[in-house]
């Protein structure tokens, strides 16, 4: 049978045999009917629905597969043979406690024994005094050189090298301050002669003790070189302090006793005689050197002789 042509096939893909020649080329056959038949139609891939998981508690991770954190070092802030203080607070509490025990521990061995448990001398027993002097002990000197020198402050030095030639001069300081004071009252004597024969006399010692201050100076004057040139001044504030304090005693002295005197002439209208008027005025004081002149003075006016 021939192959149908195209006018012979229907949209349908029907053939219509009734109207297709006889016969039917062989190319028309072929475009019709290709030899691999027609493509087969590709069904699209399925949707595949993922189902929603249910919620799953996470796994406890196994402890021994977990690393395990080192163990740090105890902190302390001061640690001793046998006690660890972890705090600046507890080291300062635990050695007041201490001191405490050990004070208490001490006095009661030293009542008991009367021996000082941390020195091991008796109780009462006096420390031998340290030796300062920079002749016999020339590390002394040498240590506070060395600190003076350090601080950086002159008078720190000043008062090393001061100390270092009064040691030095110490086996001939009574010399020494024997020349001062007579130099002093040589000076002294040059303006008041009886000066010397008054220093060191009952009298001057009762000047000075009515004068701490003065018995201070002088004494400082009289054994530090530093103030020998203030002895003669010293000196005569002494001798003049006596004076005034002896005063009274000499007026005292001077004063006539006589139990009857001559009354008082009366003046005459014929021979008038003018009398001075009291002069009205403070009384002159015994505690300066101008009261004593004044009352030294005036007594002589009266005719009372003051010799001393």
């Amino acid at each position: 049978m021939p192959a149908p042509t195209l006018d012979q096939v229907a949209p349908n893909g029907s053939v219509n045999l009734s109207d297709s020649p006889s016969t039917l080329d062989d190319a028309t056959f072929d475009s019709l009917f290709p030899a691999d038949g027609p493509a087969p139609s590709v069904a699209p891939a399925p949707q595949v629905q993922t189902q929603p998981q249910p919620n799953v508690a996470p796994s406890t991770p196994n402890p021994a597969s977990v690393a395990q954190p080192q163990p740090q070092p105890d902190q302390y802030f001061l640690k001793g043979r046998t006690s660890v203080y972890k705090t600046a607070e507890e080291a300062q509490r635990g050695v007041d406690e201490k001191d405490a025990v050990i004070e208490q521990m001490r006095q009661r061995y030293a009542l008991v024994t009367g021996i000082d448990p941390l020195t091991g001398k008796p109780l009462g027993a006096v420390a031998a005094p340290q030796d300062n002097n920079y002749q016999t002990n020339p590390n002394q000197y040498l240590n506070d050189l060395v600190e003076a020198a350090k601080s950086g402050q002159p008078q720190a030095y000043t008062s090393v090298q001061t100390k270092f030639i009064n040691d030095t001069l110490a086996p001939i300081a009574p010399l020494v301050e024997r020349a001062a004071k007579e130099q002093a009252l040589e000076a002294v004597a040059r303006e008041y002669p009886e000066a010397p024969k008054f220093i060191g006399t009952q009298p001057y010692q009762r000047a000075l003790q009515a004068n701490p201050e003065l018995k201070e100076a002088i004494t400082v004057a009289e054994h530090d070189l530093r103030f020998h040139s203030r002895l003669p001044g010293l000196y005569k504030l002494a001798f003049l302090t006596g004076q005034g304090l002896q005063l009274p005693d000499i007026l005292k002295a001077n004063t006539p006793s006589n139990p009857n005197p001559p009354a008082p002439t009366r003046p005459t209208t014929a021979n008038p005689s003018t009398i001075p008027a009291p002069t009205a005025g403070k009384a002159p004081s015994l505690k300066t050197i101008d009261g004593i002149r004044a009352t030294i003075a005036e007594m002589e006016g009266k005719g009372v002789s003051l010799e001393f």
